[in-house]
């Protein structure tokens, strides 16, 4: 999921009618450009990826959110393809999915004692939990079923995860939002490297 900005044709126009100045007013913006986009990758990381909008796990999609020069007066920002995140890089946008179990199937979603406070599964799978050596087992709820283990006979159930059919996510929008919140800092990042060059 990658966000394109590209400078506009009247930007260009401006920097021809500079003559010999023109030159280096270009060679300023793209590296202000190139400073914005690391800037508003940074800003989508830091502040969207971490809060309400997604909620921060592991780490990974966070770290694969670059802002890189792609050609003059052009720059991406977002996630290339090819990562370790493409299964899930679409949850930087706006894109709906449900994700559904194969016939006969449930999908297992981590719950309960198998979440850290931050929200991290302990165990991702019912077989990553019974290769640690906990014996699970279902129990059915008005809603759902439970899987989960005991310690003793008369232990407490303690739930690991939740079984379900479905499940519908929702995009977070974090992508564009941190982009379009970055704005003024990256107008302010090409406007002081131009201001260095004219100075220069």
């Amino acid at each position: 999921m990658l966000i394109q900005l590209q400078l506009g044709p009247e930007t260009q126009q401006t920097i021809r009618t500079l003559g010999e100045m023109g030159r280096s007013v270009a060679a300023a913006v793209q590296e202000g450009l190139g400073i914005g986009a690391h800037v508003a990758a940074g800003n989508v990381s830091r502040n969207y990826l971490k809060g309400q909008a997604l909620k921060h796990r592991t780490g990974r999609l966070s770290a694969a959110v670059q802002g890189i020069l792609t050609g003059p007066g052009e720059a991406t920002i977002g996630v290339p393809a090819g990562t370790a995140v493409d299964k899930y890089q679409w949850l930087l946008g706006d894109e709906q999915k449900t994700i559904s179990a194969k016939p006969g199937h449930s999908l297992a979603i981590p719950f309960g004692e198998n979440l850290s406070g931050a929200g991290v599964p302990q165990f991702f799978s019912p077989r990553d939990a019974e290769a640690s050596g906990k014996d699970l087992f279902p129990i059915k709820t008005k809603r759902s079923y439970l899987l989960g283990y005991k310690v003793g006979k008369k232990g407490r159930f303690r739930t690991l995860f939740v079984l379900v059919k479905s499940v519908f996510v929702q995009g977070s929008g974090a992508l564009f939002d941190g982009v379009e919140e970055s704005i003024p800092d990256m107008t302010a990042a090409i406007q002081k490297s131009v201001e260095k060059a004219i100075a220069s």
